[in-house]
C-alpha cells in the first residue's frame, strides 16, 4: 500500500528546468540613435551597415536554451517599432538605414525556456535623435 501511494504521489507533472530573472539588466539601460547618419561623420556605419545594437542583457539564470523576444515597444510612434529586433543573448537591434522618427521607445521584453515564461516591462529605453 506504502509503494502504491509513492507510485501516485510521483506522478505528478514536474515542470522541467528553472528559469531566474530577477537580478535581469541591461548595462546600460539605453541607446542613443541618429535619426539620420551623417555621411562624413557616420561613413563607416553607412559604408559596413553597421545596425544600433544594446549590450546582451545579464542576469538571466534557467536551463538551456532561453529565447529572448520583444513584448511590446511603446512610443510616440508605434507604428515604427517594426523596425526593432532582438538576437541571440537579448540583444536590441535596430537598422544602421531606419526610418524610426525621432522619439522615446521603452521596450519590455519576453523570456522564455521549457516550461516558463517570463515579461519584463521597461528593461530598455532607445531615444532616437
Amino acid at each position: 500500500m506504502i509503494g502504491l501511494l509513492l507510485i501516485v504521489a510521483g506522478c505528478q507533472d514536474i515542470t522541467v528546468g528553472y528559469l531566474e530573472t530577477r537580478d535581469a539588466v541591461y548595462a546600460p539601460d539605453s541607446m542613443i540613435v541618429k535619426a539620420v547618419l551623417d555621411p562624413e561623420i557616420d561613413a563607416r556605419q553607412i559604408e559596413f551597415q553597421i545596425p544600433w545594437q544594446s549590450t546582451s542583457i545579464e542576469g538571466i539564470l534557467g536551463t538551456a536554451p532561453i529565447k529572448y523576444s520583444i513584448k511590446n515597444i511603446t512610443g510616440e510612434h508605434p507604428e515604427a517599432t517594426s523596425q526593432f529586433s532582438m538576437q541571440g543573448a537579448g540583444i536590441i537591434k535596430l537598422p544602421y538605414n531606419h526610418t524610426v522618427p525621432p522619439g522615446r521607445y521603452v521596450i519590455n521584453i519576453r523570456i522564455e525556456n521549457e516550461g516558463y515564461t517570463v515579461e519584463l516591462d521597461s528593461m530598455y529605453t532607445v531615444i532616437v535623435k
